[in-house]
């Protein structure tokens, strides 16, 4: 009972959306599964947004449609070491060892800072911003970081660097209508080469933005993460809160580039009506949302846990010839746990 409450707690104080906060906005078929393809990037996690490991390919369903597809294997992968097995008590066997995670490649990952100077916006920020250092510092070595904001338009701060301290800057610089920086191509994983300025310059609204972020990501191969420190995406009005038009076009940029979207809501309040535009990017990208207001730092910690690893599902693709429909991935009966992938159709 007591964990029951525990997870209860979290959820409605960090507003956990893991794969189904958004009810006002359906989901958007973001991409496309080729019968060519035969592997899909999925997340699994518990109530507290921490990995589920050692999962096989019997704990896992995957159907389109009403059809089931057999898994033929699944591989986690992570950049962390796995944690040691406990020490049998004398008489007991020792556990088997947690199967080893293969090598994960180095991730890039992005943040994208949406600015404003509402005090309600801005105070979450600057919550925030201590507890970003600490998300920071959980990012493994290898992996590559890159800063993008919007204020009246997208803004370039940071190329991918692994030196934190430049990243840490840059976010600071994001939180206010400064300058754009002028930043010149670096090393070949450079997202200023692939980042287009002029475009940037007229995205008029975060949704657009987002996909130009993606379309700079594209060219890059792997999986990416889109940490989101912002306020709200659509539009409110009388009938409530909309998607607008550009919401579309970013989905699928994103899922494109194999991006998932990790939203940390700074807004200075329990609820409000644009965190529905944050939940659904979310939702439909492979990521979740999250909520800063009452305790930003187990928001962070959460994050940091759910962008740790991932599976790898590899399905029988002689299965995938003739298999129409919106892809399900679930956890088979006696397996707990919440599936975290992008919305995809099989056709």
């Amino acid at each position: 009972m007591r964990l029951r409450a525990a997870a209860l707690f979290l959820s409605g104080a960090l507003g956990l959306g893991l794969a189904a906060g958004a009810q006002e906005e359906p989901r958007i078929q973001g991409e496309t599964i080729d019968v060519t393809l035969s592997t899909v990037v999925v997340r699994v996690v518990d109530t507290w947004g921490a990995p589920i490991l050692d999962l096989k390919p019997e704990d896992f369903r995957v159907r389109a449609g009403k059809r089931e597809i057999p898994v033929a294997a699944v591989d986690w992968i992570s950049g962390e070491e796995p944690p040691p097995p406990a020490i049998p008590e004398a008489g007991e066997e020792a556990a088997p060892a947690p199967t080893p995670a293969a090598p994960r490649p180095a991730s890039l990952v992005v943040f994208f800072v949406q600015a404003d100077l509402n005090p309600t916006r801005i105070s979450g920020q600057l919550r925030l911003r201590p507890h970003t250092r600490g998300l920071l510092d959980t990012l493994p070595p290898a992996d590559r970081v890159a800063v993008v904001s919007y204020d009246s338009h997208l803004k370039l701060r940071q190329d991918f660097t692994q030196d934190h301290e430049k990243v840490y800057a840059a976010l600071d610089r994001s939180m206010l209508y400064n300058p754009e920086d002028e930043i010149a191509p670096e090393g070949p994983e450079s997202l200023a080469a692939h980042f287009d300025v002029e475009a940037a310059r007229r995205a008029a609204s975060p949704e657009r933005a987002l996909e130009l972020t993606a379309r700079a990501l594209a060219p890059f191969p792997g999986e990416k993460t889109l940490i989101f420190l912002g306020w709200g995406l659509g539009r409110f009005g009388g009938g409530g809160v909309d998607m607008i038009p550009a919401y579309r076009p970013a989905v699928r940029a994103l899922a494109a580039a194999h991006a998932s979207v990790f939203v940390l809501d700074v807004t200075s309040a329990d609820s409000h009506s644009l965190e529905i535009g944050l939940q659904n990017v979310a939702d439909a990208t492979g990521g979740i949302y999250l909520r800063t207001f009452r305790l930003p730092g187990l928001a962070t910690k959460t994050l940091a846990k759910a962008i740790s690893g991932y599976y790898v599902i590899t399905l029988d693709k002689a299965e995938l010839t003739g298999v129409k429909g919106a892809l399900q991935i679930e956890l088979r009966d006696g397996r707990r746990g919440t599936v975290i992938f992008r919305p995809a159709t099989v056709r």
